[in-house]
């Protein structure tokens, strides 16, 4: 991302999307991982479980398809792979696995459950040789991913898509008041100092821009954040927190 300094705006038309963006016609929404990293404290899971309601009927039609499409596999197969559709689906938007669903069919159709189950214990290992933060909320993340990446990349990429992970869960270990407070600072600076089009390859969709907005108006709130204490931010400190070997080439964009 290229960062400019931007004349301050006022303070009401911060967390205001931007108008007449020019967006990409039908493009994929960004994969669950490939975010730089994750807070994860009471707002922002009220906000997710609001969305997830929100989205319920596509979501229950989604299955629906997904599930008659399992249907051709033996009883046991069906549920295997149900079981992993049922997991995706509490951690992926619905855009995500409206787009991802008709892979995973075709995987359920030609990957054994021997490997799926194999290659989860290759990951596993190859993520024992990490130097991960060692806390409770990291091994959750170290889980979630264990189990998805198996089923979200392909053999060639998914050691990349491990490397990755681990820059994610180091940048998200801590989730103390103060971290997150400055991380939601640093994504309100670095929104401001976008330009238009890098809004649109950031996000992709309008719909993952305004979530992402509407969500950061709330955590903004929850940590008392004000106007000051964005426009404080210079620059060089965006360029620093924004780090070039984060986020940066994922396997999947």
């Amino acid at each position: 991302m290229i960062y400019r300094e931007m004349a301050p705006i006022d303070a009401s038309n911060l967390l205001k999307p931007r108008n007449d963006l020019p967006w990409s016609l039908s493009p994929p929404p960004k994969p669950y991982w490939s975010r730089p990293f994750v807070i994860d404290n009471q707002p922002a899971r009220a906000f997710a479980e609001r969305l997830v309601t929100d989205e319920r009927l596509d979501r229950a039609l989604l299955r629906d398809q997904v599930e008659g499409e399992l249907s051709a596999l033996s009883a046991a197969k069906k549920r295997f792979w149900m079981a992993e559709y049922c997991f995706l689906e509490k951690f992926m938007s619905f855009d995500q696995l409206a787009v991802y669903a008709p892979g995973f069919i075709s995987l359920s159709r030609v990957m054994p459950r021997k490997q799926v189950i194999c290659r989860r214990m290759v990951i596993k290992r190859y993520l024992d040789t990490a130097d991960l933060p060692s806390s409770r909320f990291v091994s959750r993340l170290r889980n979630r991913f264990t189990r998805s990446s198996i089923l979200l990349y392909p053999a060639e990429k998914i050691f990349i898509a491990a490397d990755k992970f681990v820059q994610f869960a180091t940048r998200s270990a801590d989730q103390s008041k103060r971290a997150n407070r400055r991380r939601v600072i640093m994504l309100l600076r670095s929104l401001h100092m976008m330009t238009d089009q890098e809004i649109c390859e950031q996000f992709r969709r309008p719909s993952d821009y305004h979530n992402e907005l509407k969500l950061l108006s709330e955590l903004a709130r929850h940590y008392k954040i004000d106007i000051s204490d964005v426009f404080t931010i210079s620059a060089v400190e965006i360029s620093q927190f924004w780090r070039p070997d984060i986020g940066s080439d994922d396997p999947l964009l």
